[in-house]
């Protein structure tokens, strides 16, 4: 019974990981792309000008509608629901693992620490591609000054042209290159 109690526990960390991702997302996304567009558009000549993140969401709203903040949300969605479970269920599992009998009590840091640095190692693997592909559907909005034939049509399409015209390297944010 109590083995069963544990692969319980570990289920249930995995979904609460996937609901706080995609809460994550649904709340905190546009504010990440007014974020972002203030970022690649106020540093480009010839860019457009951004006086303020409300000058900004405006701008948005009004070119796009609501549609313009949730721009590259869904490798978001993907990326932080698969993400967050992920860490949340192995963080859990290495944390059971490390602490072993002595379950009681709250946990040490010498189990917390090694427990929380591999989860963040493992889902470093899937946050770096979909964060890529974010910010790159995030900044081709339909007022960006991309053409409309360079446009990616969606994450899927944003992920294979940069693997193929980049390299996969680019795409997991590899960089054999020191500056």
């Amino acid at each position: 019974m109590e083995e069963d109690n544990s692969i319980s526990s570990g289920y249930k960390e995995y979904v609460a990981g996937l609901l706080a991702g995609v809460s994550t997302v649904a709340i905190g996304h546009p504010f990440d792309t007014v974020k972002v567009k203030l970022q690649k558009h106020n540093t480009e000549a010839h860019g457009i000008q951004y006086r303020s993140a409300l000058h900004c969401t405006a701008r948005i709203l009004k070119t796009e509608g609501i549609k313009g903040l949730y721009r590259g949300a869904t490798s978001s969605f993907v990326g932080m629901a698969f993400e967050s479970s992920l860490l949340f269920g192995i963080y859990s599992q290495t944390k059971q693992s490390l602490q072993g009998a002595e379950q009681s009590g709250e946990p040490q840091p010498r189990v917390i620490i090694p427990s929380a640095a591999y989860g963040g190692a493992i889902i470093s693997f899937v946050l770096c591609p979909t964060e890529l592909v974010k910010c790159r559907m995030q900044i081709q909005g339909t007022d960006s000054l991309v053409p409309k034939s360079s446009r990616y049509s969606g994450p899927l399409d944003c992920a294979i042209k940069t693997a193929k015209t980049e390299g996969v390297r680019r795409l997991c944010n590899i960089s054999l290159h020191h500056d």
